[in-house]
Protein backbone atom coordinates (compact mmCIF):
# COMPACT_ATOMS: atom_id res chain seq x y z
CA UNK A 1 0.00 0.00 0.00
CA UNK A 2 2.80 2.43 0.91
CA UNK A 3 4.57 1.80 -2.41
CA UNK A 4 1.35 2.29 -4.36
CA UNK A 5 0.56 5.48 -2.45
CA UNK A 6 4.06 6.78 -3.09
CA UNK A 7 3.69 6.07 -6.80
CA UNK A 8 0.33 7.85 -6.96
CA UNK A 9 1.71 10.84 -5.08
CA UNK A 10 4.70 11.01 -7.39
CA UNK A 11 2.40 11.02 -10.41
CA UNK A 12 0.33 13.82 -8.96
CA UNK A 13 3.28 15.86 -7.77
CA UNK A 14 6.05 15.10 -10.23
CA UNK A 15 5.22 17.80 -12.71
CA UNK A 16 5.21 20.37 -9.88
CA UNK A 17 8.64 19.58 -8.51
CA UNK A 18 11.20 22.00 -9.84
CA UNK A 19 14.23 22.47 -7.60
CA UNK A 20 15.09 26.17 -7.71
CA UNK A 21 18.53 26.80 -6.25
CA UNK A 22 19.67 30.16 -4.91
CA UNK A 23 23.29 31.32 -4.54
CA UNK A 24 24.82 29.49 -1.58
CA UNK A 25 25.88 31.29 1.59
CA UNK A 26 24.31 34.58 0.49
CA UNK A 27 22.53 37.36 2.38
CA UNK A 28 18.93 37.99 1.28
CA UNK A 29 17.45 41.46 0.93
CA UNK A 30 14.27 42.88 2.44
CA UNK A 31 11.20 43.66 0.35
CA UNK A 32 8.33 46.07 0.99
CA UNK A 33 4.98 45.38 -0.66
CA UNK A 34 1.61 47.13 -0.73
CA UNK A 35 -1.30 45.26 0.85
CA UNK A 36 -5.08 45.77 0.72
CA UNK A 37 -7.68 45.63 3.52
CA UNK A 38 -9.79 42.45 3.13
CA UNK A 39 -12.47 41.63 5.67
CA UNK A 40 -10.72 40.88 8.94
CA UNK A 41 -7.21 41.35 7.57
CA UNK A 42 -5.16 42.20 4.51
CA UNK A 43 -4.42 40.62 1.16
CA UNK A 44 -1.33 40.75 -1.02
CA UNK A 45 -1.03 40.51 -4.78
CA UNK A 46 0.61 37.13 -5.32
CA UNK A 47 1.99 35.44 -8.43
CA UNK A 48 1.76 31.64 -8.44
CA UNK A 49 4.11 29.52 -10.57
CA UNK A 50 5.32 32.63 -12.36
CA UNK A 51 2.12 33.10 -14.36
CA UNK A 52 -1.07 33.54 -12.34
CA UNK A 53 -1.62 36.75 -10.39
CA UNK A 54 -4.22 36.69 -7.64
CA UNK A 55 -5.11 38.27 -4.31
CA UNK A 56 -4.42 36.07 -1.28
CA UNK A 57 -5.42 36.93 2.29
CA UNK A 58 -2.37 37.02 4.57
CA UNK A 59 -2.94 34.35 7.22
CA UNK A 60 -0.06 33.25 9.43
CA UNK A 61 -2.43 30.78 11.10
CA UNK A 62 -2.80 28.73 7.92
CA UNK A 63 -0.17 26.01 7.54
CA UNK A 64 -0.54 25.99 3.76
CA UNK A 65 -0.79 28.58 1.02
CA UNK A 66 -4.27 27.86 -0.31
CA UNK A 67 -5.56 28.55 -3.82
CA UNK A 68 -9.03 28.04 -5.27
CA UNK A 69 -10.16 25.36 -7.71
CA UNK A 70 -10.54 28.09 -10.33
CA UNK A 71 -6.89 29.03 -9.83
CA UNK A 72 -5.94 25.35 -10.13
CA UNK A 73 -7.72 25.24 -13.49
CA UNK A 74 -5.91 28.37 -14.68
CA UNK A 75 -2.59 26.87 -13.62
CA UNK A 76 -3.38 23.66 -15.51
CA UNK A 77 -3.24 21.43 -12.44
CA UNK A 78 -6.93 20.74 -11.82
CA UNK A 79 -7.07 17.35 -13.58
CA UNK A 80 -4.23 16.01 -11.42
CA UNK A 81 -5.94 16.83 -8.11
CA UNK A 82 -7.77 13.51 -7.95
CA UNK A 83 -4.51 11.75 -7.12
CA UNK A 84 -3.20 14.45 -4.77
CA UNK A 85 -3.36 13.74 -1.01
CA UNK A 86 -6.57 14.76 0.78
CA UNK A 87 -6.24 16.58 4.09
CA UNK A 88 -8.80 17.98 6.57
CA UNK A 89 -8.25 21.52 7.85
CA UNK A 90 -10.18 23.23 10.63
CA UNK A 91 -11.91 26.36 9.31
CA UNK A 92 -14.68 28.46 10.80
CA UNK A 93 -15.59 25.84 13.36
CA UNK A 94 -15.86 23.12 10.73
CA UNK A 95 -13.70 20.96 8.50
CA UNK A 96 -12.58 21.86 4.98
CA UNK A 97 -11.05 19.10 2.87
CA UNK A 98 -8.14 20.24 0.72
CA UNK A 99 -5.85 18.61 -1.83
CA UNK A 100 -2.17 19.06 -1.09
CA UNK A 101 0.19 20.20 -3.85
CA UNK A 102 3.63 21.75 -4.17
CA UNK A 103 3.62 25.17 -5.81
CA UNK A 104 6.60 25.75 -8.09
CA UNK A 105 6.92 29.35 -6.93
CA UNK A 106 5.09 31.97 -4.92
CA UNK A 107 6.05 35.62 -5.40
CA UNK A 108 4.90 38.66 -3.44
CA UNK A 109 6.55 41.82 -4.72
CA UNK A 110 10.20 40.89 -5.19
CA UNK A 111 10.17 38.08 -2.59
CA UNK A 112 10.07 34.71 -4.35
CA UNK A 113 9.86 31.32 -2.61
CA UNK A 114 10.20 28.03 -4.49
CA UNK A 115 8.76 24.63 -3.64
CA UNK A 116 5.99 25.99 -1.41
CA UNK A 117 3.53 23.62 0.29
CA UNK A 118 0.14 24.46 -1.14
CA UNK A 119 -3.46 23.32 -0.92
CA UNK A 120 -6.44 23.60 -3.24
CA UNK A 121 -9.85 24.44 -1.76
CA UNK A 122 -12.66 26.93 -2.23
CA UNK A 123 -12.75 29.23 0.80
CA UNK A 124 -15.09 32.18 1.45
CA UNK A 125 -14.12 35.11 -0.76
CA UNK A 126 -12.99 38.29 0.96
CA UNK A 127 -14.17 40.86 -1.58
CA UNK A 128 -11.96 39.68 -4.41
CA UNK A 129 -9.36 37.60 -2.58
CA UNK A 130 -9.49 33.91 -3.42
CA UNK A 131 -7.17 32.03 -1.12
CA UNK A 132 -4.71 32.33 1.75
CA UNK A 133 -1.04 33.27 1.87
CA UNK A 134 -0.02 30.91 4.67
CA UNK A 135 2.94 29.90 6.79
CA UNK A 136 4.44 27.73 4.05
CA UNK A 137 5.38 31.01 2.34
CA UNK A 138 5.47 33.50 5.22
CA UNK A 139 7.84 31.40 7.35
CA UNK A 140 10.54 31.86 4.71
CA UNK A 141 10.80 35.46 5.93
CA UNK A 142 10.47 37.67 8.96
CA UNK A 143 7.35 39.59 8.00
CA UNK A 144 5.79 42.69 9.54
CA UNK A 145 2.52 44.36 8.63
CA UNK A 146 2.19 48.14 8.93
CA UNK A 147 -1.59 48.55 9.04
CA UNK A 148 -1.77 52.38 8.82
CA UNK A 149 0.61 52.43 5.84
CA UNK A 150 -1.00 49.32 4.28
CA UNK A 151 2.39 47.72 3.65
CA UNK A 152 4.13 44.46 4.54
CA UNK A 153 7.87 43.99 4.91
CA UNK A 154 9.42 40.62 4.08
CA UNK A 155 12.98 40.41 5.39
CA UNK A 156 15.61 37.77 6.21
CA UNK A 157 15.23 36.29 9.70
CA UNK A 158 18.62 37.68 10.75
CA UNK A 159 21.92 38.89 9.37
CA UNK A 160 23.72 35.54 9.43
CA UNK A 161 24.82 33.90 6.16
CA UNK A 162 21.89 32.23 4.43
CA UNK A 163 21.59 29.16 2.23
CA UNK A 164 19.03 29.55 -0.52
CA UNK A 165 17.87 32.73 1.19
CA UNK A 166 17.01 30.86 4.40
CA UNK A 167 18.61 30.76 7.84
CA UNK A 168 19.92 27.86 9.92
CA UNK A 169 16.83 28.03 12.11
CA UNK A 170 14.52 27.71 9.11
CA UNK A 171 16.37 24.69 7.70
CA UNK A 172 16.45 22.90 11.06
CA UNK A 173 12.80 23.58 11.86
CA UNK A 174 11.60 22.57 8.40
CA UNK A 175 13.53 19.29 8.48
CA UNK A 176 12.17 18.51 11.96
CA UNK A 177 8.60 19.34 10.95
CA UNK A 178 8.59 17.31 7.74
CA UNK A 179 10.25 14.34 9.43
CA UNK A 180 7.64 14.44 12.19
CA UNK A 181 4.78 14.57 9.70
CA UNK A 182 6.20 11.74 7.59
CA UNK A 183 6.68 9.58 10.70
CA UNK A 184 3.19 10.36 11.99
CA UNK A 185 1.39 9.31 8.82
CA UNK A 186 3.67 6.33 8.21
CA UNK A 187 2.91 5.07 11.72
CA UNK A 188 -0.81 5.71 11.24
CA UNK A 189 -0.70 3.73 8.00
CA UNK A 190 0.91 0.84 9.85
CA UNK A 191 -1.50 1.11 12.78
CA UNK A 192 1.15 2.29 15.22
CA UNK A 193 0.21 4.78 17.96
CA UNK A 194 2.16 8.02 17.60
CA UNK A 195 2.06 10.84 20.14
CA UNK A 196 3.70 13.48 17.94
CA UNK A 197 1.69 16.70 18.02
CA UNK A 198 1.48 18.03 14.46
CA UNK A 199 0.30 21.50 15.39
CA UNK A 200 -2.66 21.98 13.09
CA UNK A 201 -4.98 18.95 13.34
CA UNK A 202 -5.36 16.61 16.33
CA UNK A 203 -4.34 13.04 15.60
CA UNK A 204 -7.69 11.71 16.80
CA UNK A 205 -9.50 13.84 14.23
CA UNK A 206 -7.17 12.60 11.50
CA UNK A 207 -7.86 8.98 12.40
CA UNK A 208 -11.59 9.58 12.31
CA UNK A 209 -11.62 11.35 8.96
CA UNK A 210 -8.80 9.86 6.88
CA UNK A 211 -8.95 6.58 4.99
CA UNK A 212 -5.96 4.23 4.77
CA UNK A 213 -5.43 5.44 1.20
CA UNK A 214 -5.44 9.07 2.39
CA UNK A 215 -2.90 8.28 5.10
CA UNK A 216 -0.64 6.45 2.65
CA UNK A 217 -0.65 9.36 0.23
CA UNK A 218 0.05 11.83 3.02
CA UNK A 219 2.98 9.74 4.27
CA UNK A 220 4.39 9.72 0.73
CA UNK A 221 3.77 13.45 0.33
CA UNK A 222 5.72 14.44 3.44
CA UNK A 223 8.51 11.93 2.75
CA UNK A 224 8.82 13.42 -0.71
CA UNK A 225 9.02 16.94 0.74
CA UNK A 226 11.71 15.86 3.22
CA UNK A 227 13.76 14.20 0.47
CA UNK A 228 13.40 17.33 -1.64
CA UNK A 229 14.54 19.51 1.26
CA UNK A 230 17.58 17.31 1.92
CA UNK A 231 18.52 17.37 -1.77
CA UNK A 232 18.25 21.14 -1.95
CA UNK A 233 20.26 21.61 1.26
CA UNK A 234 23.01 19.36 -0.10
CA UNK A 235 23.09 21.20 -3.43
CA UNK A 236 23.40 24.54 -1.64
CA UNK A 237 26.17 23.33 0.66
CA UNK A 238 24.17 23.71 3.87
CA UNK A 239 25.68 21.74 6.81
CA UNK A 240 24.39 18.16 6.97
CA UNK A 241 23.69 18.45 10.70
CA UNK A 242 20.93 20.97 9.96
CA UNK A 243 18.88 18.15 8.45
CA UNK A 244 19.08 15.89 11.52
Amino acid sequence: MARQAEKLTALAMGWLLSLALFPSHAHAEAFGVAIKPRGWGFSATTVINGKLEMELVIDSGSSFTIISHQAARQLGIFKQLGQAPRYPLSAGGGIVWVRLVVLESVRVGGAVAHGVEGAVADLPSFKGAHGLLGKSYLDRYSFRINSPAKTMELAPHNNEPLYGGRSEGWWRNEAKRLRGQATLFQDMEQGVENSIHTGYTPERLLKQKLSKSDVGRLASYFKMLLARLEKEASSLGAPEEWMR
